[in-house]
């Protein structure tokens, strides 16, 4: 089974998609906020388009363990959000905003990956060069999103 998190009009054949206002019509409708009413381990694919930014921060962990649960070994997961810019963060219903490094403490090979969590990444996207990463962080402004898509990895040895 394959999910399209916050699909909004962006719907994917071959995917559940999930969007909490009923006016877009997706397949369910449900607040992701609330939980995903799926069995662990069931999910081989997970798609977010400018959906996770919503997320309350009091909300964020528990919305990141459902994933997590749902998500069998070797879950592809591939998220588009928006990047750390004033225009993104001025957005009223954002609560974050996203750099290259955001995920970098879940991903396996981190020499600092976060002892706290269960998530295990690793990273199939291209990691854009130092240069390009200190660019950005220069002139924020010139990018909108970000781009990630990694596999999730249940049974990896630390």
């Amino acid at each position: 089974m394959k999910l399209n998190l916050g699909c909004g009009y962006d719907k994917k054949k071959g995917f559940v998609n999930i969007d909490k206002s009923a006016y877009v019509n997706p397949d369910i409708v449900l607040d992701i906020e609330n939980g995903l009413p799926f069995l662990s381990d069931s999910i081989e694919y997970i798609f977010s388009n400018n959906c996770l930014e919503h997320i309350k921060p009091n909300n964020w962990a528990f919305v990141l363990d459902e994933i997590m649960r749902v998500a069998c070994d070797g879950c592809i997961l591939e998220l588009i959000l928006p990047y750390d810019n004033t225009n993104k963060r001025c957005n009223i219903d954002h609560y974050r905003t996203f750099n290259f490094n955001s995920f970098n403490q879940f991903l396996i090979k981190e020499k600092y990956r976060a002892y706290y969590s269960d998530w295990k990444l690793e990273r199939l996207h291209y990691q854009p060069s130092k240069f390009v990463i200190k660019f950005y962080s220069w002139f924020p402004m010139l990018k909108n999103n970000i781009y990630f898509k990694f596999k999730i990895h249940k049974k990896a040895k630390e």
